[in-house]
C-alpha cells in the first residue's frame, strides 16, 4: 500500500467489527432476564403448587441479584477477555460462578434462618437452569465467532505506521500472527522521515472515511515528532489507536500498562492472584482441608495402625521442601519406606519396585493415601489444596538440582505448593528421570498458575478423584 495513497482506493471494508462491550451487554442482559424469569417459572410450576411461600421466591431473587454480580466479577465471566479465551476455560469460569453464587445464597439464606422451608428441588433446577443457559450462550458464542473468522467476515481492519518502511512490514507480520486473525492490516506505512502535516493527511482521511477500525503505530523511537503530530490529529476522531513500543529486545512479556503518578508505566510482571483471589483461595483451602480431616479421621487412625503393624519406626515422615517463593517448609507424609532406608533429601527418587517400599507403604502410594497428613499443612498454611507439586530440596534429574536443570522451574514457587495439581491430573507423576519429564511438569504447573479459578481447582479436584483408585504413575 502506498504512504500516499487516497482514501477511496482502499477497499471498503465488507466486515463484521467484534464490538465487545454491545456483545457483553447482551450476555449480561440475557443472563440477568433468564435467572428471573426461569426462578418465576420455575417457583410458579412446582414450589408454590406444594404450599412454599412466595416471600420465598423473593428473598431469593434478592440474593441472587447480590451473588451473581460478586461471583461473575471473580471469575471475570463478564470480562473483555472473556469472548476470546477458550471454550473449556469459559466453561468452567460459568460454573466457578454458578457454583459460588449459589452458595452464597445457600450460606446467607440458612446461616441467617432467612430462607426457612424453602424447596431445595426449586433451587437446585434454579441453579442447573442458570448453568444451562449461560454455557449454551458461550458455546453458541464461540461457534459463530469461529464461524465469522473462518469466513474472513469478523475482524478490525487496521493501518499500520512504524518509523521505516522495513520497520513497517516486521509490525505488520507481527499484528496479523499475534492476534489470531481478529485484525487484518488494510495499509501499512512508514511515517514521514520528516515532519510534514501534509503527509500525514491521507491517514486522518482513511479514518473519517471509515475504512480502518484501528491506527496501530510502532517503532516510533525514530520519528517521535511525526508520531507526536499524528497522535495530535488522531485523538480528535472516534478510532481505536494502539501505540507499540519497541520492546523486542527485552526478554520479559509485556502485560499490563499502568501509571505511577502521572508517569505512563509497563508491569512486566504481577503476582499471580490478586489480594482478593488469595483469600478466596485460602477459603477454599480451609473449608476443604478442615471437611476432609474431619471426614477422613477413622482413615487416618486405621492407615497409622497398618503402617505400625507392617514396620518398626514412626508412622509419620516429615521432609524439608521448597515453597512458596521459594521459602523451605517440612511437608508431613506416612511413612511408606522402611525407617532404615529412609532418605531425608530425595537424594535417590522412589522407581518402580523399589525395594525400600513397605507392603503398607506401596498401596499407600499406589492410591496417594500417604499424602493426606498434608492436610494439616494445609490447614497450617504452609500448602493448599492444588497448586504444583512441592519436591525435596536434593532431587535431582540427569545428575542436576531441579532449579539447574531448568531456568524455569523456580516459576512453579509463585504459588503455594499443593496436595495434587495440574501436572498430577495430566500424568506427570512419579519419578522424574529424564529432562523432558521436568519440561512438560514445569509447563503444566505454569500453565495452572497463569490461569488460576476457583473452576479450575473445582476441576482438578475431581480429575484427582477418578486417580485415586488407579493411576499408572504412582508407586
Amino acid at each position: 500500500m502506498r504512504r500516499d495513497a487516497l482514501p477511496h482506493e482502499l477497499p471498503v471494508p465488507e466486515h463484521t467489527k467484534i464490538k465487545t462491550h454491545e456483545i457483553l451487554f447482551g450476555f449480561i442482559l440475557a443472563d440477568i432476564v433468564l435467572a428471573f424469569g426461569s426462578a418465576f417459572a420455575i417457583f410458579h410450576s412446582y414450589a408454590q403448587p406444594l404450599g412454599y411461600d412466595q416471600r420465598q421466591l423473593w428473598i431469593g431473587l434478592a440474593g441472587f441479584a447480590l451473588a451473581w454480580p460478586f461471583s461473575a466479577y471473580m471469575q471475570h465471566l463478564y470480562g473483555r477477555l472473556a469472548l476470546l479465551i477458550g471454550f473449556r476455560q469459559l466453561l468452567l469460569r460459568t460454573v466457578a460462578t454458578c457454583a459460588l453464587a449459589f452458595g452464597i445464597i445457600l450460606l446467607l439464606g440458612f446461616g441467617l434462618n432467612i430462607l426457612g422451608s424453602v424447596s431445595r428441588v426449586w433451587l437446585l433446577t434454579w441453579a442447573v437452569t442458570v448453568f444451562a443457559w449461560t454455557g449454551f450462550t458461550r458455546l453458541v458464542w464461540r461457534g459463530y465467532l469461529h464461524h465469522q473468522l473462518r469466513q474472513g467476515s469478523c475482524f478490525e481492519r487496521v493501518v499500520v505506521l512504524a518509523g521505516s518502511p522495513q520497520a513497517a512490514r516486521r509490525l505488520t507480520e507481527r499484528v496479523e500472527r499475534e492476534s489470531d486473525g481478529h485484525l487484518r492490516v488494510a495499509a501499512a506505512a512508514a511515517l514521514p522521515a520528516t515532519f510534514d502535516a501534509a503527509a500525514l493527511d491521507w491517514i486522518e482521511d482513511v479514518v473519517r472515511h471509515g475504512v480502518v477500525d484501528r491506527v496501530v503505530i510502532g517503532h516510533f523511537s525514530d520519528a517521535m515528532a511525526q508520531t507526536n503530530a499524528l497522535l495530535a490529529r488522531l485523538t480528535r476522531l472516534a478510532i481505536d489507536v494502539t501505540l507499540l513500543p519497541d520492546l523486542e529486545g527485552l526478554q520479559a512479556p509485556l502485560l499490563h500498562v499502568d501509571r505511577i503518578g502521572m508517569l505512563p508505566a509497563i508491569e512486566l510482571d504481577f503476582r499471580p492472584l490478586t489480594p482478593v483471589q488469595t483469600y478466596l483461595k485460602r477459603a477454599e483451602d480451609l473449608l476443604l482441608a478442615g471437611a476432609l480431616t474431619i471426614f477422613l479421621l477413622p482413615v487416618l487412625l486405621l492407615i497409622a495402625l497398618a503402617i505400625k503393624l507392617d514396620s518398626s519406626g514412626s508412622v509419620l515422615f516429615r521432609q524439608e521442601r521448597a515453597g512458596f517463593n521459594g521459602r523451605t517448609f517440612k511437608v508431613w507424609k506416612f511413612r511408606t519406606m522402611y525407617a532404615h532406608d529412609r532418605d531425608d533429601h530425595a537424594v535417590r527418587q522412589t522407581s518402580r519396585g523399589d525395594s525400600r517400599v513397605t507392603r503398607v507403604g506401596r498401596f499407600l502410594r499406589r492410591t496417594s493415601l500417604d499424602e493426606l497428613p498434608q492436610l494439616f499443612n494445609v490447614l497450617a498454611g504452609d500448602m493448599s489444596i492444588v497448586g504444583p507439586r512441592p519436591h525435596a530440596l536434593g532431587m535431582k534429574t540427569v545428575g542436576l538440582l531441579l532449579h539447574e536443570a531448568i531456568e524455569e522451574y523456580t516459576a512453579r514457587h509463585r504459588l503455594k505448593p499443593g496436595i495434587t495439581g495440574w501436572a498430577q491430573v495430566n500424568g506427570s507423576r512419579g519419578e522424574i528421570d529424564t529432562l523432558e519429564k521436568l519440561q512438560r511438569r514445569v509447563a503444566l504447573d505454569c500453565h495452572y498458575i497463569e490461569n488460576w479459578s476457583l473452576g479450575f481447582d473445582l476441576w482438578i479436584i475431581a480429575r484427582t478423584a477418578t486417580l485415586v483408585l488407579f493411576d499408572p504413575n504412582a508407586y
